[in-house]
């Protein structure tokens, strides 16, 4: 007697073109899950999914617009669940709109809420938070460390939004009944090759800078303590939850435990890079970014609840991230510069 056939799970993943979000479709994938992937390709371009486009089913939709996500329901559902990565990433882009940014979290949250509520059956939510959303703390931070508010405005409008997002499903999932409650996913400085310079991400600034020559511009002191993941243990670890028979719910850290200061991860870029440390320029972020910008001064994640579940094991040291997205630079230089001009 043959076995019955077995339907393979059934996901959409928003952001799914962004750093993290092509990880995690393409690895979905590679598990045979069927992948519908909606992004407006804002923070990433169809390039990230060449050669899978079609057998992740693209869609090119902005979730935040009104109607977004009940039409892409409707019309590429059932999923059994929904991986929910679509945001506005990195303190410049933030910075350039914060009213903007808070808008586009909640109304994408508000959207996928109406879109539930016409369910027959809901699936299970996968929604990526921030580990911004943590009060200042010298200490690692756990899933019930003190958390902002959701009134922040300027530098802290997208903490602030992410947490009133975490909120607003919480919300949902009891009022409505949803089978399972949502799992947010509070994301620790996931770095890696193809990330964004332009949105003031730390790791990639320094690169790009590194390798054009020009002076690392180094925050104040320096001393900041940050703790890097790379992304395809990041991306890893949501795909083991997506794909897992029970699924966590509330707050979980995810992210790597390469930490270092800020001044050491610039003086280490320098040095692979072959440049001279007198590159490394100390600047005042209140002058180059926001006169009324905050530094958080020390983040590094407690990983207990991850590791406890099985996740958060990584694959490289910092030499080894610095050098992958270091290559991948440079392979863009040399690919932008034979690029005919249009």
């Amino acid at each position: 007697m043959q076995s019955p056939l077995t339907v393979p799970p059934a996901l959409l993943v928003t952001g799914g073109a962004g750093l993290v979000g092509s990880r995690v479709t393409r690895l979905l994938l590679e598990q045979g899950a069927r992948v519908v992937v909606a992004d407006d390709l804002s923070a990433g371009g169809p390039e990230r999914l060449t050669s899978i486009e079609e057998t992740a089913c693209l869609r090119h939709v902005d979730v935040s617009a009104p109607g977004a996500f009940q039409d892409l329901l409707q019309r590429e559902g059932p999923f059994d669940t929904i991986i929910h990565l679509a945001a506005r990433v990195g303190v410049r882009r933030v910075l350039s709109d914060p009213e903007g940014c808070r808008r586009e979290h909640l109304d994408a949250s508000s959207g996928l809420i109406g879109a539930l509520a016409a369910c027959d059956r809901v699936p299970r939510v996968i929604s990526a938070s921030t580990s911004e959303v943590y009060c200042e703390s010298s200490q690692p931070l756990h899933e019930q460390s003190p958390v902002r508010a959701t009134e922040g405005v300027g530098r802290w409008a997208y903490a602030a939004s992410k947490r009133a997002v975490e909120l607003a499903l919480d919300e949902a999932s009891s009022r409505d009944g949803w089978p399972v409650a949502p799992l947010h996913l509070r994301l620790f400085n996931v770095v890696g090759p193809d990330q964004d310079a332009d949105s003031g991400m730390v790791l990639p600034t320094f690169v790009r800078c590194a390798l054009m020559d020009e002076a690392l511009p180094v925050h104040g002191s320096g001393e900041q303590v940050r703790t890097l993941g790379h992304v395809q243990d990041v991306a890893g670890d949501i795909v083991r939850l997506a794909l897992g028979r029970e699924l966590p719910v509330g707050p979980l850290n995810l992210g790597g435990d390469l930490r270092c200061t800020v001044l050491e991860l610039a003086t280490r870029v320098a040095q692979l890079a072959g440049r001279d440390l007198s590159c490394l320029q100390h600047v005042d972020p209140t002058r180059t970014l926001d006169p009324h910008f905050e530094e958080v001064q020390h983040r590094v994640p407690d990983l207990t609840r991850a590791r406890g579940l099985g996740l958060a094991a990584h694959h490289c040291n910092l030499d080894e991230v610095i050098g992958e997205c270091m290559q991948w630079a440079e392979q863009e230089t040399i690919h932008t510069c034979a690029s005919p001009a249009s």
